[in-house]
């Protein structure tokens, strides 16, 4: 299951100390020492009681520059703060807001709006602290990665491994596509820190919600712009755009964006016939997503 990491460092460090000595080691989840070291420079973080909060105070007032690039993370979700953005090293972090179902926000957005009782796994690793507040409590699973195709509706074996709760101080080590968890509001307002290993290749990981009672993917998420991209240069028309989709659908190192150049496709043939010989060339890419959505495809038309 998710690790809980057990430390014992009563030292502070300020945010500027933190990301010196993230950028200096570098962070990766799957070296022991990288890992440890970079969940004991977070604890120490985490220790400071004041930093968030001044911090957030300067923010508001103006007094600190909002970091560059946060915005282009909003997609973390819609109570994260941004604390450190991409570019100082191979993570970013940020502060995630927990409210519990007696606070104003969890009211007028609903538990789904805020992430509660939705499972999923993650395509980074991550390490979580609780900073503030009691803590979520989440249901963890695990699952085999390998195993999923990302069909809606497709049995997935989630083993089940326990309930944690985020308590402060408590450091947890989510791993990619391997985790799953359920998340569940906490007893009053709580906020976690949230350290992210990036690299180039996460973009294209495929990322899936599951239905626990039933143990099946509910969905498969996409890639972004370049999905809505690709279809709207294949609809627009032009040859060039069309041998692209035909390349991505035959070689794409991603599953999902394979499918969405073979439905961009299939979109703009004007018959029947013509949509079936797209799926049934499909049908041989190599993808086993686009193999069983072609044929579906073909059997429903």
């Amino acid at each position: 299951m998710a690790r809980i990491m057990t430390l014992r460092d009563p030292t502070c460090a300020s945010l500027a100390e933190f990301v010196d000595a993230l950028s200096s080691w570098g962070f990766d989840p799957r070296d022991e020492v990288s890992l440890s070291h970079a969940a004991n420079w977070l604890q120490r973080l985490g220790n400071d009681r004041n930093f968030l909060g001044d911090l957030l105070v300067d923010l508001i007032s103006g007094l600190a520059p909002v970091p560059d690039g946060a915005d282009a993370l909003e997609g973390v979700g819609p109570q994260s703060i941004m604390l450190v953005t991409p570019g100082q090293g191979d993570f970013f972090l940020n502060a995630r807001i927990w409210p519990s179902e007696h606070d104003a926000l969890y009211r007028a957005s609903g538990p789904e709006a805020l992430g509660y009782g939705l499972a999923h796994d993650h395509t980074a690793d991550i390490l979580a602290l609780g900073y503030f507040g009691p803590g979520y409590r989440s249901d963890e699973f695990e699952y085999d990665y390998e195993a999923v195709v990302g069909l809606a509706g497709e049995p997935v074996d989630l083993v089940p491994q326990g309930r944690l709760v985020l308590e402060p101080g408590c450091t947890v080590h989510y791993r990619a596509r391997r985790d799953v968890h359920v998340q569940h509001p906490p007893t009053s307002l709580s906020v976690a820190l949230n350290l992210v290993h990036t690299q180039a290749v996460q973009g294209w990981m495929d990322r899936y919600d599951f239905d626990v009672a039933k143990g099946t993917v509910t969905r498969l998420h996409g890639h972004g712009p370049s999905e809505s991209f690709l279809r709207i240069a294949v609809a627009l028309g032009g040859e060039e755009a069309r041998e692209l989709a035909a390349c991505f659908g035959k070689g794409h190192p991603s599953d999902r964006m394979r499918l969405v150049a073979w439905e961009a496709l299939a979109a703009q043939t004007g018959s029947a016939e013509a949509r079936d010989a797209v799926w049934r060339e499909a049908e041989g890419c190599g993808s086993r997503l686009v193999l069983a959505e072609a044929r579906m495809r073909r059997a429903e038309s």
